[in-house]
């Protein structure tokens, strides 16, 4: 599965359970960092949008998806 449909997959069928699910990126500044999907407004081919409506993500830092503390999604090779 890819990102994109992983992410879509949680903002859609667990739209009502929605708090329960982080996105664990890499980040340049803390080494990795977990976005709760509550913050989430939508995602294309490349980026994810934050609500905030300034914080863009590139896709290719997603490193997982996790739901309380574990693991439905996870980037291959890591």
């Amino acid at each position: 599965m890819r990102i994109k449909d992983a992410i879509n997959m949680v903002l859609w069928k667990y739209k009502d359970n929605i708090s329960e699910f982080k996105l664990i990126i890499y980040d340049r500044y803390v080494s990795i960092a977990e976005i709760p999907f509550e913050q989430i407004e939508r995602v294309d081919n490349y980026y994810i949008y934050l609500k905030d409506g300034e914080t863009v993500i590139p896709i290719h830092r997603v490193i997982e998806i996790k739901r309380g503390e574990y693991t439905i999604w996870r980037r291959k090779g890591r």
